[in-house]
């Protein structure tokens, strides 16, 4: 099993979007596992039809398997989430085994994070193969940028474990008609160079129609559904090749 997670400790960045539709990108093709770590439960919400009998929190808290319940899988975020963050260090590496255990069960492990760094984020870190980072195209979104990177080295460092392999930033909800982003777009790659993720996802309405309906856009009808499925799964076209999947 090949871990992903999408992570920014800003929050608005598009994260669960990104999340709920590599979940079902994935799931056309592979035994795909999702976790919703954040308390908000959007994406659990959005992917309740592949919701499954696990509580996320489940895996925090003793070494826990997560039953297929087809193609995809979704475990449930729940408030009791709040409470890992007032726990021993001991459930980061608890959620790391939980994850190891699963691997001949399913192919890919998609995660969304809280938009902090908390318990979860670094138990979500110890577990997984590669990172991308979803940002704003705005003049804070960025900011996080150099601390997430400082959190990756010290989990591997500490844990003595290999090295995530860092996908990019990922621009999202990036408005192409607004000037003003056009030009932050531009010196966001100016500055960060070949860390930043070859393609974005836009702002577009159609992503939240969508996750109202609990499915992804590109099954939806309409050019702009069309257009945005052209985008987002080139996105995931993308970090399949880049995972080797």
């Amino acid at each position: 099993m090949k871990t992903l997670i999408v992570m920014n400790e800003k929050g608005g960045v598009g994260k669960t979007n990104i999340v709920t539709h590599g979940g079902w990108y994935f799931a056309e093709r592979f035994r795909t596992l999702v976790i919703d770590l954040d308390q908000q439960a959007n994406l659990t919400t959005t992917m309740g039809a592949h919701v499954g009998h696990t509580d996320s929190v489940e895996l925090f808290s003793a070494v826990t398997r997560v039953e297929p319940i087809g193609a995809l899988t979704v475990t449930r975020s729940t408030r009791e989430l709040l409470g890992i963050e007032g726990a021993d260090r001991e459930v980061i590496k608890t959620f790391r085994d939980s994850l190891a255990a699963m691997a001949d069960d399913y192919d890919v492990c998609i995660i969304d994070t809280p938009p902090a760094l908390t318990n979860r984020t670094y138990g979500a870190l110890l577990a997984a193969d590669a990172v991308i980072a979803p940002i704003g195209i705005n003049d804070y979104s960025v900011q996080g940028v150099a601390e997430l990177l400082r959190a990756m080295k010290g989990v591997s460092t500490f844990y003595r474990r290999p090295e995530h392999q860092f996908l990019g930033l990922l621009p999202s909800i990036f408005d192409r008609k607004s000037r003003r982003e056009r030009e932050l777009f531009d010196g966001l790659a100016e500055h960060f160079g070949k860390i930043v993720f070859h393609g974005v996802v836009a702002k577009r309405d159609t992503y939240s129609r969508a996750a109202g309906e609990g499915q992804p856009v590109w099954n939806m009808k309409g050019a702009a559904a069309r257009d945005a499925g052209h985008e987002i799964r080139g996105v995931f076209d993308t970090i399949a090749q880049k995972m080797e999947l």
